[in-house]
């Protein structure tokens, strides 16, 4: 059973001393992290480790218990971003023990680094991540597909070898190195801006990638600070509590977030521009996995090559699957305005046309009968007694009675021109295009006689119907409205003057007055 969003929200939201507390606490750490360095400068690279892996994990549980307490359309970014935050977590336990025990001076790339660059991986999937849905969720395996050659690409780019062979690793001199972790960084602050301004469409994805874009603009900053300086010279000093503060800022931002709902925000009338831009975001794993490729083309031309068509055929698959999506919401979309116009013409009870049906079939008619100067006919029939049945027998049965008229009366016309429409109430309309007067009389007997004879209504329970007929000929000069007049005034002769029969009225006598 799925998890609901509405529940308690003191699980997931502390109070405001809580609040207050843990963000005392965070600061109170970062400050101590910095005067310790300062003042016990023989033990600090052991705090500093100590510090980073606890933040990294601390951030990481933060991310997986607001995925727990979050919208389902959010959690699976949650999760990356823990998954990201995992990978710090890991580099910096790789780490700390060469720098710890031996002092080491970093002078190549490391696994650590590795670990490091791969980290933002996750959050460029989150980045790309598509809606919720079944498309969602196989384009989210296809972008896994290519987040995983993207970190493949990272270890060769970092090393020089592809990871699991046997090949022999050069790995690449750090100087180079920190000006490849600043365009990892400016790249993924540029695409979570991107995303965060363009493409998210409920207060939960906004409020993520608010989060995400303060993360990674801290880490840019804090880390191009520390590997520009501090960790250049393999210095320990206050500035490693920089390092602190980005997942820090993310762990407190995850604890602290708000309960919000995923009511979705309108898309309609957004600039052609940021349309495009939004929809255009899948490529950016393609676009990062060919990137890396042409780093590594040089030595390794083939596997280069290899990558480079496998994102493209990702991505046509990817974008197949959309138009594939797309067709079916169209399909979908052309089958529910089918159902809505039979809806909006179709009288649901009965099946047959409504009144708005019969008001544009009518003028149309009219006007061909105009033309063509060929008679047209009217029959209106209205239920006898029909209150009486609703009264004695039920609205049920009142129900039953206007489908079994409806049904009579659709079986006795035999031509798929010939119109029948419930006009209103217990009342039906009846237009025969090309009828003249008598061959309306003689439909209007033989629904009368049909009605009487019907077996499936007499078992139920007993009911006539009167009906008025009028016919417009090529000699009347008369308006539509004139023709509609004259058939009511028919039926309303035929109830006064004892129901269960037909009267005929002219339309000239509706002119003459």
């Amino acid at each position: 059973m799925a998890r609901s969003f509405s529940g308690d929200s003191r699980l997931r939201h502390p109070g405001r001393i809580g609040q207050h507390a843990l963000i005392a606490t965070s600061l109170g750490l970062i400050c101590v992290h910095g005067a310790l360095n300062t003042f016990l400068e023989g033990h600090g690279f052991t705090i500093s480790y100590l510090l980073w892996t606890f933040w990294a994990l601390a951030a990481t549980a933060a991310c997986l218990w607001r995925a727990y307490h979050c919208p389902q359309s959010i959690r699976t970014h949650w999760r990356l971003a823990a998954a990201s935050l995992f990978f710090i977590f890991i580099a910096a336990a790789i780490e700390a023990p060469a720098e710890i025990f031996f002092r080491a001076v970093p002078t190549v790339a490391s696994i650590g680094d590795f670990f490091f660059f791969a980290s933002f991986v996750p959050i460029l999937l989150s980045i790309t991540l598509p809606d919720e849905g079944a498309f969602g969720r196989l384009a989210f395996l296809l972008d896994s597909f290519q987040a995983a050659a993207c970190t493949c690409l990272a270890y060769t780019v970092l090393f020089g070898a592809f990871p699991f062979t046997s090949e022999p690793a050069k790995a690449m001199p750090y100087a180079p190195l920190e000006y490849v972790y600043d365009v990892e960084y400016l790249a993924v602050v540029l695409l979570a801006a991107l995303r965060l301004f363009l493409g998210a469409h409920n207060a939960a994805n906004r409020y993520f990638f608010r989060v995400i874009l303060l993360y990674t603009s801290l880490y840019a900053v804090c880390s191009g600070i520390y590997n520009h300086y501090v960790g250049k010279y393999s210095l320990t000093n206050g500035l490693d509590a920089l390092n602190d503060i980005p997942s820090a800022a993310l762990a407190l931002a995850a604890l602290l977030a708000p309960a919000i709902a995923a009511e979705p925000r309108p898309r309609a009338g957004r600039p052609r521009l940021v349309r495009l831009i939004d929809n255009a975001r899948p490529v950016f794993l393609s676009l990062a996995l060919i990137g890396l490729s042409a780093l590594v083309a040089r030595r390794h031309f083939a596997m280069a090559f290899g990558f480079i068509v496998g994102a493209f055929v990702l991505y046509s698959l990817r974008a197949s699957l959309l138009q594939s999506k797309l067709e079916f919401a169209q399909a979908a979309l052309e089958q529910s305005n089918s159902r809505l116009s039979e809806m909006a013409l179709f009288d649901s009870l009965t099946g047959v046309s409504n009144r708005r049906s019969f008001d544009q079939i009518y003028a149309i008619e009219w006007g061909r009968a105009q033309r063509s100067r060929q008679p047209l006919s009217l029959l209106l029939i209205d239920v006898d007694h029909f209150k009486r049945i609703n009264d004695t027998y039920g609205h049920q049965a009142g129900d039953e009675c206007l489908r079994n008229t409806a049904r009579v009366l659709s079986a006795a016309l035999d031509r798929p021109a010939d119109l029948i429409a419930r006009y209103g109430g217990d009342e039906f309309a009846i237009l025969l295009a090309e009828t003249c007067s008598a061959g309306a009389w003689t439909v209007a007997g033989r629904i009368r006689s049909n009605i009487a004879n019907d077996a499936i209504a007499r078992a139920s329970f007993p009911a006539t119907i009167s009906i008025g007929v009028s016919t417009w000929d090529a000699e009347a000069e008369a308006s539509p409205e004139q023709l509609i007049r004259a058939a009511d005034r028919a039926l309303y002769a035929a109830k006064h003057n004892g129901r269960d029969r037909i009267e005929w009225i002219d339309v000239q006598a509706m002119t003459a007055k």
